[in-house]
């Protein structure tokens, strides 16, 4: 398996000449919640679901009770966590009281074993891009007439696939072609299915 990155532009500076810079980004395609960990590690051990979920439960509980007494938790083999306080700027130190100072997030530090094992990680481009590409209407049309010689419908994620379009931009292209009776699409409002109308993209009224 790899990780997935997608290019995306780079901000210029407002007072250079504007340059087409891009960088690559990782993408993060799914978010693990406990239920995914606690189902992992019933599969890996003999420790049942329910008991795994119980044990992440009362580690969270344990994260918040002592980072919140200003402790840190490391976890062997992956690191340790600690919060960050801030205050405003005092001259004096006398100044300074208890109410001013505020929560500033979490700081989490990688060991390093963690850190070297990364460092092999492998990357791959994703198949669907989370920005869309210059392509023109034409193109996209051309696009849909050769997709549905061998297919009878399409959905969002294949028409982000196929013209290499963010999720909201392949959407809005599909729904146009609907208001423009090039596509139809039947059933509930967010079905995911789309049908060439005939006449449109190749397909004869003979067809349907």
């Amino acid at each position: 398996m790899a990780a997935k990155y997608d290019f995306f532009p780079t901000p210029q500076p407002k007072n250079k000449q504007p340059k087409e810079r891009y960088h690559a980004r990782l993408v993060v395609e799914r978010t693990f919640t406990n239920k995914d960990i606690a189902e992992e590690i019933s599969k890996r051990s003999t420790i049942r679901r329910a008991e795994a979920m119980a044990v992440l439960d009362e580690m969270a509980d344990f994260f918040l009770q002592k980072l919140g007494e200003g402790h840190a938790v490391k976890l062997a083999g992956i690191g340790t966590f600690r919060i960050r306080a801030k205050s405003p700027a005092v001259r004096s130190k006398k100044e300074v009281r208890a109410e001013s100072i505020k929560f500033d997030g979490v700081v989490f530090r990688a060991e390093k074993k963690l850190t070297k094992r990364l460092e092999a990680t492998k990357f791959q481009k994703v198949t669907y891009s989370k920005t869309s590409t210059d392509i023109s209407e034409i193109e996209i049309d051309g696009r849909l007439m050769e997709y549905f010689k061998d297919h009878t419908y399409i959905t969002t994620k294949e028409m982000q696939i196929l013209c290499g379009l963010s999720k909201h931009t392949a959407l809005r292209r599909l729904k146009e072609r609907v208001e423009a009776g090039q596509l139809t699409h039947p059933g509930p409002l967010r079905s995911a299915f789309y049908f060439p109308v005939p006449g449109n993209y190749g397909v004869s009224v003979m067809q349907n």
